[in-house]
């Protein structure tokens, strides 16, 4: 468990400067200041180098860092060994999503959870593929949602929800009764994609370079909400797996047309831990309830394997 002033002094170094903190800590900066002082004079080096707007650690700073990072595991780890013994989920469990997977399946499914389990406070960051295969690997989060992976990874994948890209317009367009296109007849089309900080994007340049297809770009985006947005009022057309424009679309916003590129086109989305991190109760309990509703969204179970890395059911 850490102290008053090392949670403090570690939610300062993490921000960066004493305000950020005292905002995110709810206190004032003073209180802030006077606990990291409290710690520097029973530890009798300075931990902070104070300069302008900008807080910095010093060499020993970094190293108290990094002692307290490890302590609030170990805190963790405790809890979770608690838990077991009494049969009841809490503590924190955090988890990192790509966007496609937060407006409907994972907002959902967090809900459910939260109703079932209201002692367990969820820390979910919806970032890019490669940034939750990142925080995943250096145990920054305990729950990884992400976008098609590669044959081999060091990951244990839980389960695995397979869909074709699909060409997404609204409802008014002419492609939009269609039950599938290729992506061939898109040539010349203009379209509103998100920018290459997502996987998706990459896939899609992918197909265009082997179709030899040239789309016109007319919005570029760095969110996927903007990309549904522009097209649901629009003829611009996106391209995104049908889970993550399935709100919009069961409203019937949004028509997702299937590619018929089927070899270039399938997407996966992959609910994995690391190999060897102990799951807490908690963590265990979203794990099986992720895993469940991916069934239900048309997903496979994927059994453990020796080496961390799975084989995914067809």
């Amino acid at each position: 468990m850490l102290s008053t002033a090392m949670l403090y002094f570690r939610e300062t170094a993490k921000a960066g400067s004493l305000r950020r903190a005292a905002e995110q800590l709810g206190v004032a900066p003073s209180a802030i200041s006077r606990q990291i002082a409290k710690l520097e004079g029973e530890l009798q080096t300075a931990l902070l180098d104070r300069r302008a707007n900008r807080t910095t650690l010093t060499p020993a700073g970094e190293l108290v860092l990094a002692h307290a990072d490890q302590a609030l595991q170990n805190s963790e780890a405790l809890r979770g060994a608690l838990q077991e013994l009494t049969g009841q989920p809490a503590g924190i469990v955090r988890i990192g999503s790509i966007e496609g997977m937060v407006g409907h399946f994972l907002s959902n499914n967090l809900a459910r959870f939260q109703k079932r389990h209201p002692q367990v406070k969820v820390q979910a960051s919806v970032v890019g593929s490669r940034a939750v295969l990142k925080a995943l690997q250096e145990g920054r989060i305990d729950i990884a949602l992400a976008f098609n992976l590669p044959e081999r990874h060091a990951f244990r994948e839980h389960a695995r929800l397979e869909q074709p890209l699909c060409a997404i317009v609204a409802p008014t367009h002419a492609l939009a009764r269609r039950r599938s296109v290729s992506f061939r007849e898109l040539e010349g089309h203009r379209v509103a994609l998100p920018d290459r900080s997502f996987q998706i994007r990459h896939l899609v340049d992918r197909i265009a370079s082997k179709t030899q297809v040239a789309l016109e770009l007319v919005i570029e985006t760095s969110t996927l909400d903007m990309a549904k947005g522009v097209v649901r009022n629009s003829d611009l057309i996106t391209f995104l797996p049908r889970y993550a424009a399935l709100h919009e679309v069961s409203n019937g916003d949004l028509c997702a047309v299937p590619l018929q590129e089927r070899d270039f086109a399938a997407t996966a989305i992959s609910l994995l831990t690391l190999p060897g991190q102990r799951q807490s109760p908690a963590a265990r309990a979203l794990l099986e309830m992720l895993a469940t509703s991916m069934g239900r969204y048309g997903g496979t179970a994927a059994p453990r394997s020796d080496s961390g890395n799975t084989r995914v059911q067809k």
